[in-house]
């Protein structure tokens, strides 16, 4: 038996074990019951009860969370969950903007040299240097927009490229709102579920369109440059 296999059924004896200790675990503690649906409604319940403190948890987490590279994606549909569509959409997305501005000044201003030394052997970070400095902003779109290299790294490397503050925030922004949008419209219209079926089917389809156009906004831009230089 060769070593590789080895290690192969090592590895997938270990995912076994893990698998069976959090079957056992589940079963063992109940802990369905604290990640019920019902205890998600309670928790988020006691969110909204704080008003405005909750709002500003909220955006303090969500900022935290973004600049300690964890996916924004969780942080956004609690948004929507907890307050509904349009605050959750806007709430969102200034909590996501949030952490990838603070990501950038930081990168920028404060810990500079230390991660330029940790990105120079990075070829998504070389990438994106290069990609600034021959399209602009239109590298930030495309990246936003198709996120092929995790959002984390993006948020740091553009505070070390020739990138503007001001251009990194607004880009960002415009292609934050479409992409969170899409996702609350989607979780509240299914989480709803006893609703209108016309409406349910309306908002869904505005969801998916929303998703169809954001996956070819990159493509047209960029097509749209090319056909301008010839």
């Amino acid at each position: 038996m060769g070593k590789r296999q080895l290690n192969k059924k090592i590895l997938l004896l270990f995912a076994v074990v893990v698998i069976g200790l959090i079957v056992w675990m589940l079963w063992k503690y109940k802990i369905w019951e604290v990640i019920s649906i019902e205890y998600f409604r309670r928790f988020t319940g006691r969110i909204r009860r704080l008003g405005f403190l909750g709002v500003l948890l909220y955006l303090l987490t969500f900022t935290l969370g973004t600049m300690l590279l964890l996916p924004s994606l969780p942080f956004a549909l609690l948004g929507g969950i907890t307050y509904g569509t349009v605050p959750g959409i806007i709430y969102a997305s200034v909590g996501d903007l949030l952490g990838a501005s603070i990501a950038f000044m930081v990168a920028r201003y404060i810990g500079r040299e230390r991660l330029e030394r940790r990105l120079k052997k990075s070829k998504a970070f070389h990438e994106i240097d290069e990609g600034v400095k021959q399209e602009g902003w239109r590298i930030l779109v495309l990246t936003r927009m198709i996120p092929i290299i995790p959002h984390w790294l993006q948020n740091y490397a553009y505070g070390l490229t020739a990138i503007s503050f001001t251009t990194y925030a607004i880009v960002s922004l415009l292609c934050i709102i479409p992409g969170t949008a899409a996702w609350i419209i989607a979780v509240n219209t299914v989480g709803k579920g006893q609703g209108d079926a016309k409406k349910t089917a309306i908002y869904m389809g505005v969801a998916a369109v929303v998703l169809v156009i954001i996956s070819y906004l990159p493509k047209w831009i960029y097509k749209k440059k090319k056909l301008r230089k010839k």
